[in-house]
This record gives C-alpha cells, structure tokens and sequence, in this order.
C-alpha cells in the first residue's frame, strides 16, 4: 500500500479566497433579510388607511417580528448544530412561505 500525498477532493484544501467569498455571500444575504425586515415600514400606512388599526399598533406588530426573528438567533444555533444547516434552512423556508400567504390574507392586527 503505498501513500500518496496529492490531496483527495475529500481532503483538497479550501482555496484562500472561499473564506472572502463565504463573507460576502453573508453579508448579501443580511442585506437581503433587512431589506425584507425594514422594507415593512412602507406598507404601515397603507394597512393604517386599509384596516384603521392605528400606526403605533401596526408599528407594533412589526417591532415584535424583528425582535422575535433576532433574539432567537442563538435557538436557531443550536438547531443547526443538532440537526443541520439543510434541515434547518428548508425548515425556515417552509415557514416564511407560510408567513407570507398568512400575512397576504390577514384581516386583524392579531393575524398580521
């Protein structure tokens, strides 16, 4: 049995720039959820001339989504480290399609 040393695609190393690449690919991605988290406070006076809910309510409303969708960050850590990334990712897509046909259909400050 002889050893090679050439590198296997199991073990080949990572290329110096997947670090960088792995950083912009997160930074893109954060710039895309708070799009979603902040673009919201556009459509609080629409649903206030809709709904007559109120602004403060419906601003609300929105502060305990962001708050419930950052502080749960380290839960959804340690998902990841229990279950997988995969697992986890496809977990939360299922959920944010469920929010939004929920939202597209809310009637009540409760619902939204």
């Amino acid at each position: 049995m002889t050893l090679s040393s050439e590198p296997t695609a199991a073990t080949a190393p990572e290329s110096k720039y997947f670090r960088w690449m792995q950083l912009a690919m997160g930074i893109v991605c954060m710039a895309m959820i708070a799009n979603l988290q902040y673009g919201w406070t556009l459509f609080v006076d629409p649903i206030d001339a809709k709904f007559h809910w109120g602004r403060a309510a419906i601003q609300l409303a929105f502060t305990l989504f962001v708050v419930t969708e950052t502080w749960l960050v380290p839960v959804e850590a340690w998902f990841v480290d229990r279950y997988g990334p995969s697992i986890v990712i496809a977990f939360g897509g299922v959920m944010i399609a469920i929010a939004w046909v929920l939202n597209s259909y809310a009637d009540s400050l409760v619902l939204l």
